[in-house]
């Protein structure tokens, strides 16, 4: 028995319903959070599993359902082991997150609802990142601290549309180019390994000197795989005479396609392949009858960051969505104990700051 699965027996034997704050049954999630309209990838409990591979041993999947007359609502989170003491910090799976509701009349009966929960099961704070596409800021309790974090690209790529006469010429050179240099382009709807798309994402983050949380683990990589049925990866590959130089990970369910992660080499940079990647899953998901391929934002959240300028150059007519992250504060003798002051501004929770 490994040390995440004794965190997650103990996590199963405290954390309780609370009046009509419900603990799902994982096996109900996804039926929970279709029947209010919000099953996406980032909400459904497969990408609640992997993600939770990404936290601290003990971290576990959970689905709170609060049933109120005003409405039902859902909330995904994953919960963590506070540092050195008992008790439990919460959070949305890595990406997006938050209520799921089809009723805007639920926000205060949740922050009620979810402080009683918490305090009865020894959560102190809760972190949520909002979904841009499910617009679900609203949702979100008026005793939360709601953060505008910047904005995320979502390209229309609905049935009909010319996506390369709408992308910038930049963009649309670069993918050129890179046909002309004999990149070799493949889409993989089910892809059996992604070994080799780790191998080149860790170079990628090395060469950004990204933080030690983004090399992600291998038990990761093979959740993915195991929970493809649910997840539906898609791996879109280049290579240069069979060398693999660039790579994208999305996942598509119903009517958008997620980007998910992205590596190339120093070659691939210099003939465009990233460029024509993304045109391929685009032009994947729009044969597929979706109709957004969502991008993302760039690195802090700025309108101003070359990622940003990146992505959204892909579909410079379509307006970038909002994107915003909440933090709750449930137990604020705790919080104080635990973070040394009252204040919540900067990173949320302040011990999980990274070293």
């Amino acid at each position: 028995m490994t040390v995440a699965d004794v965190g997650r027996r103990r996590t199963d034997a405290m954390v309780t319903s609370v009046g009509d704050m419900h603990v799902v049954p994982e096996a109900r999630w996804d039926a929970v959070v279709g029947a209010l309209g919000g099953l996406d990838t980032y909400t459904s409990a497969a990408y609640a599993r992997a993600s939770a591979l990404l936290e601290v041993p003990g971290t576990r999947p959970l689905l709170l359902h609060l049933r109120d007359r005003g409405g039902d609502v859902a909330l995904p989170l994953l919960l963590r082991p506070l540092p050195g003491g008992a008790g439990w910090d919460a959070i949305s799976a890595y990406g997006y997150g938050g209520p799921v509701a089809r009723s805007r009349d639920v926000a205060t009966a949740l922050g009620s609802a979810l402080d009683a929960w918490a305090r009865a099961n020894g959560v102190v704070t809760t972190f949520l990142r909002l979904h841009p596409l499910l617009d679900n800021a609203a949702l979100v309790p008026p005793s939360a601290e709601l953060v505008p974090a910047g904005s995320t690209v979502a390209w229309d790529v609905s049935p009909g549309r010319d996506l390369l006469a709408g992308m910038h010429p930049h963009h649309r050179r670069a993918a050129r180019r890179a046909d002309r240099e004999g990149l070799e382009v493949t889409v993989d709807p089910r892809p059996a390994c992604l070994d080799e798309f780790r191998d080149l994402y860790y170079t990628t983050m090395r060469r950004q000197k990204a933080d030690t949380f983004f090399y992600f683990r291998d038990d990761y990589w093979a959740a993915l795989v195991a929970e493809a049925a649910t997840l539906r990866p898609l791996l879109v590959e280049g290579r240069l005479e069979g060398r693999l130089v660039a790579a994208l990970l999305c996942f598509a369910h119903g009517p958008w396609l997620h980007y998910h992660l992205g590596a190339s080499d120093e070659v691939a940079r210099t003939i465009g392949a990233s460029n024509r990647l993304f045109v391929a899953a685009a032009q994947w998901a729009q044969a597929q009858g979706m109709v957004r391929v969502h991008l993302g934002g760039g690195l802090g959240g700025s309108a101003t960051s070359p990622l940003f300028v990146f992505k959204h150059r892909y579909d410079p007519q379509s307006e970038p969505l909002p994107f915003h992250v909440a933090k709750l504060v449930h137990d604020p003798v705790r919080y104080r104990e635990l973070a040394g002051t009252d204040d919540t501004a900067g990173f949320f929770p302040p011990w999980r700051r990274p070293a």
